[in-house]
């Protein structure tokens, strides 16, 4: 393989990380753990495009591209933390 081949896969790799981590979400069921948010992130992060996912986080209030994962993580029990800026 090529070095500009190894350069195109690295770079869509990276690109197609979503990043998504278990501290940036909370569940209103406190027992759910980091294995329970890393299933459910999984199973949104395929579904995520599907035209009834995107609707479903926008009826929710997502805006976005990340819609359809936000609205199923929140129908799943998972909400985004809000992030503080301190200092």
């Amino acid at each position: 393989m090529t070095r500009i081949g190894l350069i195109l896969i690295c770079i869509f790799i990276i690109g197609c990380s979503e990043g998504w981590k278990s501290e940036n979400f909370s569940h209103e069921d406190v027992s759910k753990n980091e294995k329970d948010f890393l299933t459910d992130s999984k199973k949104c992060i395929t579904n995520k495009d599907k035209f009834s996912h995107k609707i479903q986080g926008r009826e929710l209030g997502f805006e976005g591209e990340h819609a359809g994962y936000l609205g199923c993580m929140k129908m799943q029990g998972w909400s985004r933390k809000s992030i503080s800026k301190t200092g």
